[in-house]
């Protein structure tokens, strides 16, 4: 199949044919390599779901809590605020 690049303002535009399928939206690593030859490369989404990694869930977070706010050496909820931030209270 056969197709022809052509300009659109500061753009070379390169259509696909219905034929191959691709979905709208998918994104692309685009590259030339040494040959010349132009080559797309669809970008994978992580697949990663935090709520499905068994590996989180035996951790302690009231724990872990304490510990960022032992390492931070204050507890930010009670600081009054500083200059003019904007508050709820």
């Amino acid at each position: 199949m056969e197709v022809k690049a052509r300009r659109q303002g500061n753009s070379t535009i390169f259509t696909i044919p219905k034929s191959i399928s691709v979905p709208t939206d998918t994104k692309y690593n685009v590259y030339q390599d040494a040959d010349g030859n132009i080559v797309y490369e669809p970008i994978k989404k992580d697949s990663y779901d935090i709520w499905a990694d068994s590996n989180l869930e035996n951790i302690n977070f009231d724990e872990l809590r304490k510990q960022e706010l032992s390492d931070l050496g204050y507890n930010p909820r009670e600081v009054a605020p500083v200059g003019k931030e904007k508050t709820d209270a």
